[in-house]
């Protein structure tokens, strides 16, 4: 199986980060910005069925 690659929008607030994919219109919170990643990669998986491992993202900030 080959992985696919998924944009990330990672954004600061008051009291974390918010992660948004675009690509699916699904977004995410988490306090640390070393969190946001693996975050990301999970809640994509959920959506798309790519297993984990296989998920790639990639951010401009």
């Amino acid at each position: 199986m080959a992985g696919q690659a998924f944009e990330i929008t990672v954004t600061p607030d008051a009291t974390g980060w918010t992660v948004t994919i675009p690509e699916l219109g699904a977004a995410t919170r988490r306090h640390h910005r070393a969190e946001v990643e693996i975050a990301a990669r999970e809640l994509i998986a959920r959506h798309t069925g790519i297993p984990v491992g296989y998920v790639a993202v990639w951010s401009r900030d």
